[in-house]
């Protein structure tokens, strides 16, 4: 594959910010251009990246999804403060082809500024069929939906192109002044499998091992960023892959964290490298150095013990965008001193910033709840001990409204297990018994690897506001989601 063109922005599906909005997005095969090649992919709007959805807090947000697929798809705004009914973020909605599906999102008046992401949330039987008791969108299109509805399931859709990025807000206003008008760029990593008849679609909705895993950003082999010397600017960092997890390297630079899962820092932080698991989102400050080029790129690295026997996956070091820094002819923002070629150390921010979340390790618990996970180095993933079962919840006793509960998270496994919830961010306390820093808030956490039998250990702590209902979690490598390493706890008022 040819690298080296200007990176290039995912398109924007709108650039005003109304009280009311109403967009559409539509779910097609269609070729794209992969580094001059043409693949076919399943895209939103006929983008392989799908188009980046701005969004401010109190706005109502009407988006029709129309299904141009062969398969039922749907939609899941992962990391949102929605509710997980109705028509809003409700996986349990099911598109059948040739079908629209209207979604209503009223965006919370205190949802944080930050990057988020929408993708496909199709939940599928062992016949490729969606799930009983998910809800078949009735709105017709202009073709008829066929008696028989096919159901690939997440992996397959994600894999194949449908996901895409939202912003809420602009995280820079939560920044001291200086950094409020730099340059932001959104830089969507998505992982997929170019087949040898130039496709990433799979029609009977399983990935092809036998072919090499490609990592593009924006859709673009190894493109090319270009920065002015001295230059400060906001990178807007989502995987939004079905599989890969990331350990990024700016080479010869630093992060500055200031926003995560789009929770804005309690404490910001410079970072050398960032791990990125499937669905993990950072908003970084970094600062360019003298005139000459360097690299982000991902490090190689084990997300277990034994990759070659099913003990998770193995990584290489793969370069993944080329930042050129260029002199400065005119104001490029805050001054940083130039360190060598490419780039140097991002600026220190003094937190909290505004919209970060209090502390939770000393509020009184409802409820503690034990979730493990394990699976058999195959195609079973279980969830204390059981396979994702539709019609019944993980856990019999309910969460309340208004509530904080603390759940330790127990990986059993050989290989790590990204664990998302949705509605609601939580608060990592602890990894592997050591303690963390507030400002860990995210919506999905890397639960480690079993070490010689002793199992991996996260305990986070989670308050549940404003919606009651099914709140989904799961494993975020879609494989395993889509083999049982799912669950949901129903949400209710208090009485």
């Amino acid at each position: 594959m040819v690298p080296g063109a200007a990176l290039v922005e995912p398109p924007d599906l709108n650039t005003a910010t109304p009280k009311e909005l109403t967009v559409q997005l539509t779910a097609v095969q269609k070729e794209v251009m992969i580094s001059g090649k043409k693949v076919l992919a399943e895209t939103y709007n006929g983008s392989l990246v799908g188009p980046t959805l701005h969004v401010v807090p109190g706005q109502r947000v009407t988006l029709k999804l129309a299904n141009h697929l062969g398969t039922s798809t749907n939609l899941h705004y992962h990391g949102m403060h929605l509710s997980p009914k109705g028509s809003a973020d409700n996986i349990d909605l099911s598109v059948k082809p040739g079908q629209i599906q209207t979604y209503h999102l009223d965006i919370p008046a205190n949802q944080e500024p930050g990057t988020y992401w929408y993708h496909d949330h199709e939940m599928c039987d062992g016949n490729g069929r969606p799930m009983p008791g998910m809800t078949m969108s009735p709105a017709p299109a202009k073709s008829p939906a066929p008696a028989n509805v096919r159901c690939n399931g997440t992996e397959s859709q994600i894999g194949a192109g449908l996901s895409g990025t939202i912003i809420v807000g602009d995280s820079r206003e939560t920044l001291p002044p200086a950094y409020r008008g730099i340059t932001a760029h959104t830089l969507a990593l998505k992982d997929t499998q170019i087949s040898s008849s130039s496709s990433i679609v799979y029609p009977d909705g399983v990935l092809e091992p036998a072919e090499p895993t490609v990592r593009l950003v924006n859709g673009q082999y190894q493109p090319t960023l270009t920065m002015k010397a001295g230059e400060t600017q906001l990178w807007r960092i989502a995987n939004e892959g079905y599989a890969i997890a990331y350990d990024l390297q700016l080479d010869g630079g630093t992060f500055t964290v200031v926003n995560q899962d789009g929770i804005p820092a309690a404490a910001p932080a410079r970072a050398k490298h960032l791990l990125m698991p499937p669905g993990r989102r950072f908003d970084v400050l970094v600062t360019a150095g003298a005139t000459g080029s360097t690299w982000l790129r991902t490090l190689a690295h084990k997300t277990g013990p034994d990759p070659f026997n099913g003990a998770g996956d193995e990584y290489p070091d793969t370069p993944l965008m080329k930042v050129n820094v260029q002199k400065d002819s005119g104001n490029a923002g805050p001054a940083a001193t130039a360190g060598r070629p490419g780039m140097a150390t991002s600026p220190q921010i003094t937190g909290p910033l505004p919209g970060s979340h209090p502390d939770l390790s000393k509020e009184p618990i409802a409820r503690s709840r034990s979730i493990v996970l394990n699976d058999d180095r195959g195609n079973n993933f279980w969830i204390n001990g059981k396979l994702f079962d539709h019609t019944k919840p993980t856990f019999a006793e309910p969460a309340t409204l208004g509530t904080v509960e603390e759940w330790t998270l127990t990986n059993k496994a050989q290989q790590n297990h990204p664990f998302h919830l949705h509605v609601a961010p939580f608060q990592v306390l602890s990894v592997n018994g050591v303690a963390q820093p507030h400002a860990d808030y995210m919506d999905g956490v890397s639960v480690p690897h079993a070490v010689n039998g002793k199992p991996g250990k996260v305990v986070i702590r989670i308050r549940f506001t404003d919606f009651t209902g099914k709140w989904f979690f799961h494993c975020h490598i879609t494989g395993h989601e889509d083999t049982g390493m799912m669950g949901y706890l129903n949400v209710i008022a208090a009485r």
